[in-house]
């Protein structure tokens, strides 16, 4: 209903029809559509479940890692447009939700991305490089696929056909950015 009508046009009413339960038992489990909205996030990042993926990347290779991280993130940016569409109008909006989406969803996950980074660091598999601001650029590189995806950018929206592809793009362009091509050394 939210990914529907947005976050203030569904009501609570509709949402327990649709999810056939009583309206009163929406408010069981959460004390608010507020509370609904932040459970509905949390369980699609739950689902994704980024600590136990970054766990298993770290004894890989760094490069196919973030290949394989962007295909998932806009597999499920395609899956879940909608409902993104209707939390980042949210966001935008209010500033206590906004606050608590940082507070509960983007913080655990930009500091699992951090501690990635220094790890992979330590390993020798990143230069050394301010993990916290790298965490935070990857995310914005993130939000901006988000974003794009949501107001129909038509080369964002071209290249996701094929995920693989943009994955190494946006790969390619985290990894060696827009400097020069570099000679290799023989």
């Amino acid at each position: 209903m939210f990914a529907e009508k947005g976050f203030h046009r569904a009501t609570t009413r509709e949402i327990a029809r649709v999810a056939d339960v009583s309206e009163g038992t929406i408010y069981n489990y959460f004390g608010s559509k507020e509370d609904l909205l932040v459970g509905i996030m949390t369980r699609l990042g739950e689902q994704q479940r980024p600590d136990e993926v970054l766990a298993q990347a770290l004894h890989g290779d760094t490069r196919d890692f973030f290949v394989v991280m962007y295909r998932l993130r806009q597999e499920f940016i395609q899956q879940h447009g909608a409902t993104l569409q209707a939390v980042l109008s949210e966001v935008l909006i209010n500033r206590g939700f906004s606050e608590r989406y940082y507070r509960e969803i983007m913080a655990p996950l930009l500091k699992l991305t951090e501690q990635y980074i220094q790890a992979q660091i330590e390993r020798g598999q990143i230069r050394p490089v301010n993990a916290a601001w790298a965490a935070r650029i990857l995310s914005a590189i993130n939000i901006g696929l988000m974003l794009g995806f949501v107001v129909g950018e038509p080369l964002l929206l071209a290249e996701m056909e094929n995920p693989e592809r943009l994955a190494e793009i946006l790969t390619d362009f985290v990894f060696d950015g827009l400097g020069p091509q570099r000679e290799t050394q023989e």
